[in-house]
């Protein structure tokens, strides 16, 4: 009998239940713990041992937002491909190295801290392991390098999707798969500026079941790169809430025991057992009752086409409606004419703060498409998480390909709610008010 049998049985609470004595009261009872116990007892003795969640950043050169304790992409990447055995499986909206491209992007003496990653997967396609690159279409005529050159490499193979054509959108999850049970997900797309340019955030994830789920979403990626003919629309007309999804278990660096859950974008393009993502967010934020951490590169409640994306808007503001302390970090990149009135429109609320963050150019000249917050992670109550691929507009969760993962139990967002307070209390913060004037910084 599997754990997720033995959670919906009559003799145990079912997850919602569970969440409502667990995450939302305190642990003051003995029947509280009893139940706490149950849960973990129940999920490893039926799944052997758990596996394990350990957060990876990224961080501009020159600030203070480093946490010495959480490993940094340009260190483990390379580690963690060097390990792999049999199969490394990369999907990226793009692929940039120092050089690569139309653009000048590198001041003189700058540092590519992409490179050993590459030579890594160029030295396991050397060794005899199995690599995929997969890359999105749109962006392939302005960075084909690295594209290229896996596509030449012996043991290796290169696809691109064109994401456009099948759903009106991007390949913008950034992902790495390694054998049959770890893999990478965070903000970091395989781009230079992205080991130490940008404020990033991703995980390193050890857990057999979330592979599986999260390769079956790269190998009909990488099916449909190959035969865009045959992409269909799998949307569901329903799927179960957050809280009743079955889990896997995972420890936190911290050591605590939590419940990790695979979902995407688009829901048109969802393999069999992926749920999509955005409801599943929606469920989260209306759990909270303390608190929500949530930080974005952008923001966005209407599109292109002015159609209004309402969903996690809504669930913000009813969220600050219940007095739940809501927080809230943007890039500066979000000082828009198009954005600003809707972020003002939330940082009037009671309840509710927004700043934006302001990362100062680089020492040695200025960098295009950097120096600025790009993670995207939402934390509820020190005991909810996601983490994915996802900006907050209406494209990334209806057209374009992007993952999410959540993690359920507590202290599962301790060092993702350490790394929020690092932005937050910056000297690059700015607080949003609503007579306020800002002007979005230089981007290229």
């Amino acid at each position: 009998m599997s754990p997720h049998t033995i959670l919906h049985t009559a003799h145990h609470p079912s997850r919602k239940a569970m969440y409502s004595m667990i995450f939302c009261s305190p642990l003051k009872t003995v029947a509280g713990a009893l139940s706490l116990m149950i849960l973990i007892s129940a999920c490893t003795a039926c799944a052997g041992s758990p596996g394990t969640v350990r957060f990876v950043e990224s961080v501009p050169a020159e600030t203070s937002l480093d946490l010495p304790d959480l490993p940094e992409a340009a260190e483990v990447w390379p580690s963690a491909i060097a390990a792999a055995r049999h199969t490394i499986q990369v999907a990226s909206f793009y692929y940039s190295r120092i050089g690569d491209g139309n653009d000048a992007s590198a001041p003189a003496g700058t540092p590519d801290r992409l490179l050993p990653t590459l030579d890594a997967l160029t030295a396991a396609a050397a060794r005899g392991v199995k690599v995929q690159i997969l890359a999105d279409s749109k962006f392939l005529k302005t960075y084909p390098e690295v594209p290229a050159l896996f596509a030449e490499t012996e043991g290796a193979e290169t696809r691109i999707l064109d994401a456009a054509a099948m759903w009106d959108g991007v390949l913008h999850a950034k992902y790495m798969l390694l054998d049959d049970d770890s893999f990478y997900v965070g903000s970091q797309n395989w781009d230079w500026r992205a080991m130490d340019q940008i404020h990033e955030l991703g995980v390193l994830v050890q857990q057999p079941e979330m592979a599986r789920q999260v390769r079956s979403v790269y190998e009909m990626d990488w099916h449909l790169a190959a035969h865009p003919d045959q992409a269909q629309d799998t949307s569901a007309d329903t799927q179960a809430g957050l809280f009743d999804l079955p889990g896997a278990p995972v420890q936190t660096t911290g050591g605590n025991l939590v419940q990790g859950i695979v979902a995407a974008s688009p829901r048109r393009a969802l393999p069999d057992g992926i749920a999509w993502d955005l409801p599943l967010l929606v469920d989260l934020i209306d759990s909270a009752r303390d608190s929500v951490h949530l930080q974005l590169l952008s923001y966005g409640v209407t599109d292109r086409e002015g159609r209004l994306f309402e969903d996690l808007d809504s669930a913000l503001r009813r969220a600050a409606a219940r007095k739940v302390d809501v927080r809230i970090i943007l890039s500066n990149w979000s000082k828009s004419k198009y954005k600003l009135p809707w972020i003002k429109s939330l940082a009037v609320l009671p309840n509710l703060e927004v700043r934006f963050t302001n990362i100062p150019e680089y020492s040695k000249g200025f960098i295009p498409f950097a120096r600025v917050e790009h993670a995207k992670y939402l934390t509820v109550d020190g005991k909810g998480l996601w983490i994915g691929t996802s900006n907050w507009s209406r494209d990334y969760f209806y057209g374009s390909r992007n993952l999410s993962l959540f993690f359920l139990g507590d202290g599962a967002s301790t060092e993702p709610d350490r790394f929020f307070n690092q932005s937050w209390h910056s000297e690059y913060a700015e607080t949003v008010t609503a007579a306020g004037q800002y002007a979005p910084p230089r981007r290229n």
